[in-house]
């Protein structure tokens, strides 16, 4: 049953990336400007002295003169192959870019989510078994807060006080450069808004399991409070922390794109605006498949992990 479950999840993940795969080429076609300028290194003011017999050459050798279906077709084939082509504009390998920008984004956010899963769920559980005290109302708060902040703003308070006025973290760089110095500030302004969703969650599932007659069994019996709120409480709750934390991390490479431009850090996120702002069409097709696969990808995975929990869910 559970491979048949599997079976049909990755069944229905190909109308999905396909699904994402024509979204991007539309939303790269749909993009003002054309990358035959673009590819010419010619910006918008101008248009007026092209030589238009240039501008056809290009657009005829990077097959933009094809019909629309037949580039959408060759695009897809290609991808199929991890063939992306080259940049328009700066001629490089767009999967070269996408390899060395990837691994980067993915660190970020791996190293994003375990911080905000160990903050959150700790909060979380404290506010639930500690509910009504002041402890409880400090966390509740933190919570919506944390809910409420947008990404790039509390990125920024974290460069005023902690870059610029103590000095204590750099502004921007690599971690070749600075260390793990570099990556405090971006994960601290990332992970605050899913680690107050996690608490949030936490808190109201906790209090739902707390409340059934198998912890007060438990209680009853004298087991440890740390083995009744782990093992009893926490495992029977754990569902829905699941499905916020699946969610949390594909929107996180939302928040990345911000973080990373902030902090000039080198990553998907960044490669998206950079081909946004050149015009870069192919580079922003191949970095919004990249994205939405990788957010499908998460989602598959969050629903093995919900059957493994769980062998009674079906889907």
């Amino acid at each position: 049953m559970f491979l048949k479950v599997i079976l049909r999840r990755l069944i229905t993940f190909i109308p999905t990336v396909l699904g994402i795969a024509t979204f991007a080429f539309i939303l790269g076609h749909a993009t003002p400007g054309d990358p035959a300028y673009a590819a010419l290194g010619i910006d918008l003011e101008g248009y007026s002295g092209v030589d238009l017999e240039e501008v056809e050459r290009v657009r005829k050798e990077l097959g933009l003169d094809k019909p629309i279906i037949v580039q959408y077709i060759n695009w897809v084939w290609n991808a199929l192959q991890g063939d992306f082509g080259r940049s328009y504009v700066n001629d490089y390998v767009v999967m070269d870019a996408v390899l060395e920008a990837l691994p980067n984004t993915l660190y970020l956010l791996a190293l994003t989510m375990i911080v905000a899963i160990i903050i959150g769920v700790s909060i979380g559980m404290i506010s639930a078994i500690y509910q009504g005290t002041f402890g409880d109302l400090l966390a509740r708060l933190i919570s919506i807060i944390g809910v409420s902040t947008p990404v790039f703003w509390f990125a920024l308070i974290l460069i005023l006080i902690f870059a610029y006025h103590l000095d204590w973290f750099p502004i921007g760089g690599s971690v070749e450069e600075f260390g793990a110095k570099a990556l405090f500030l971006p994960v601290a302004s990332i992970a605050l808004h899913p680690a107050a969703l996690i608490a949030r969650m936490t808190r109201s599932s906790m209090l739902e399991v707390l409340s059934h007659d198998m912890i007060r069994t438990a209680t009853s019996k004298g087991l440890f409070r740390g083995r009744i709120f782990f093992v009893h409480a926490l495992r029977n709750a754990i569902n829905p922390v699941i499905t916020v934390i699946g969610f949390q991390t594909g929107n996180l490479v939302g928040g990345a794109v911000a973080i990373e431009v902030i902090f000039t850090m080198r990553g998907m996120g960044e490669l998206l605006i950079t081909s946004i702002h050149d015009k870069d069409i192919i580079v922003m097709q191949c970095a919004i498949l990249v994205i939405g696969v990788s957010f499908a990808l998460i989602n598959l995975l969050v629903d093995i992990i919900y059957l493994l929990i769980d062998p009674r869910i079906r889907f």
